[in-house]
């Protein structure tokens, strides 16, 4: 029998029974949505993120109190002895020292939480602008002289509340007003695009804290060497705190962390997405261990005909490979759709970052390995149907 005609007869036995079949791919559909949407959006915050670096240069070092990345803050804060000991290192452009809290903002009797940026308006200034290279989408930016105004980003201004807020509006923060007399431009990193920006004697007060930051983002001189910048900020702080519990993390080490929390979460994920593709995979064996025993007649007449067992193993084979195909194709559609719209509404929300990264790789690489998935389902309930006796079938028993 030729391979055309294997094909035709495998596409013929599915044609058939559409309802059985389309039952027997949902497995299959479920788990492989489930993975291209998450290695889709999984790699397209990886790629971001290294785009991000290249735009900004990798001339920002970033030092939070903790050891953990991604973590809470369990040491003590910086203060400003620990700012003069960074601002001293050979090399150090400019030294932002932030404190990054949560308060309850409101406008026009609307009220949510959102990020609070507490900051020297000159400083920020400085590295937004020069080293970052962003400026304010509208407005100005936050000057030392302001008290009771701030600078808020995109994503408060325009996606947080029912009513977008303009320049001249004002917001509350425990009970004061703040005019908005600037609007950062879109950046796609959350503590800023949700956040309102304070000048430093305001913001101290409202948390009631004195000489205290819980971040540092330090600007290096260009041409000088991040990584012994780096090396020697560890060294001055730690003298300074008296304590290692920190990190001093250059834009390359930043994004190495950030990737390694996302491989480790998009390998789980998958892992779950898995459960789903296996219970496909044992959907397709089951299907062909019933098709088999439907069909023993049929298999008996090719045998009778000349058919080797080969052939009836390779008809079983490629129809529930089949099977497995049209299943990755379906879910691939639905993932891409599904990534795609979380890339929407996550800008929508002001998180910039989610993005979805297709590929004809990724496309391909899924539909290979459902097919696959389908072949390997399939194969034993397939070589039992081939090894059948003739004689037994055409017999009926």
């Amino acid at each position: 029998m030729k391979l055309t005609d294997v094909v035709s007869f495998a596409g013929r036995n599915i044609t058939q029974k559409k309802t059985q079949s389309f039952l027997t791919i949902i497995g299959v559909v479920i788990g492989i949505l489930a993975i291209v949407s998450l290695i889709s959006l999984g790699y397209g915050v990886q790629n971001y993120i290294t785009g991000e670096i290249t735009t900004i240069g990798a001339n920002i070092i970033s030092l939070i109190p903790s050891q953990n990345f991604g973590g809470p803050a369990v040491s003590k804060t910086f203060n400003d002895k620990d700012v003069d000991a960074v601002k001293s290192v050979r090399g150090v452009d400019e030294v932002v020292a932030v404190w990054l809290g949560s308060y309850e903002l409101e406008y026009r009797d609307e009220s949510i939480y959102g990020n609070i940026l507490v900051v020297e308006p000159s400083k920020f200034t400085y590295v937004y602008s020069t080293t970052w290279g962003y400026e304010p989408y509208k407005g100005r930016w936050i000057e030392d002289s302001d008290k009771y105004s701030c600078m808020i980003g995109y994503g408060l201004a325009t996606n947080s509340f029912d009513d977008e807020i303009d320049i001249g509006d004002k917001i509350t923060i425990n009970d004061t007003k703040y005019k908005v007399i600037g609007i950062l431009e879109e950046t796609g990193n959350p503590a800023t695009e949700n956040s309102a920006i304070l000048s430093k004697d305001v913001g101290q007060a409202l948390f009631e804290i004195d000489d205290e930051y819980n971040r540092m983002i330090v600007s290096v001189k260009s041409g000088e060497d991040v990584l012994r910048v780096s090396e020697d900020i560890q060294k001055e702080v730690e003298d300074s705190r008296g304590d290692e519990n920190f990190s001093v993390l250059t834009a390359e080490q930043l994004a190495e962390s950030i990737n390694s929390i996302f491989n480790v979460l998009t390998i789980f994920l998958v892992g779950v997405a898995g459960i789903s593709l296996l219970v496909g995979a044992v959907g397709i064996s089951n299907t062909m261990h019933m098709s088999i025993l439907e069909r023993r007649k049929d298999i008996g007449i090719l045998k009778a005909l000349g058919a080797e067992n080969t052939t009836i193993l390779s008809i079983f084979v490629v129809e529930a490979g089949f099977l497995g195909l049209f299943g990755g194709i379906i879910g691939t559609i639905i993932g891409i759709l599904i990534a795609k719209a979380v890339e929407y509404f996550a800008a929508v929300s002001g998180y910039g970052i989610i993005k979805a990264w297709i590929s004809w790789e990724l496309i391909i690489g899924v539909l290979i390995f459902s097919f696959v998935v389908g072949i390997l389902s399939g194969y034993f309930p397939a070589r039992s149907g081939a090894k059948l006796n003739p004689v037994d079938t055409l017999r009926g028993e």
